[in-house]
């Protein structure tokens, strides 16, 4: 029996999951954000005045921002790592509930990473770009 393709398989199975965690963490700051936007929307109503519209402006911004992140860090998609380790940064000032957020999320996306869900960068072998040749062609017409 080979034990170290099962403990990857778990690995891998628990790096998935954790990004799936992660990513349904993001789902639920989204509807944070947007009932934050909701919230500015009611002072608004009740003031009537345009410098109001900002917080719900950028609320709404924010929640589609942090479900689209969400929804394509559930499927494993390179950008959206890096997209949460940047909102995870950014949340880890918001102290002490957005610190922790924040460091859940890293550790999520760090464990995913580190379990090899996210897929790895494709080097283009360099016979695909035959312009750029290194080398010189020795052929016999041209030794003599």
């Amino acid at each position: 029996m080979n034990e170290t393709g099962a403990r990857e398989g778990r690995t891998a199975r628990w790096g998935r999951t954790l990004v799936h965690v992660a990513g349904f963490v993001f789902y639920l700051l989204a509807v944070q954000a947007v009932m934050t936007g909701m919230v500015g929307v009611g002072v608004f109503a009740d003031s009537h005045k345009t410098a109001d519209l900002a917080l719900p402006a950028v609320s709404f911004l924010l929640a589609g921002s942090y479900a689209f992140v969400g929804y394509h860090l559930r499927r494993q998609r390179l950008w959206a790592r890096n997209f949460a380790f940047a909102f995870a940064a950014f949340s880890l000032f918001a102290f002490p509930v957005g610190t922790g957020v924040g460091l859940f999320i890293v550790v999520c996306v760090a464990v995913g990473n580190r379990a090899g869900v996210f897929p790895r960068l494709r080097r283009v072998p360099a016979e695909e770009y035959p312009l750029i040749r290194f080398e010189p062609e020795l052929a016999a017409e041209q030794a003599g």
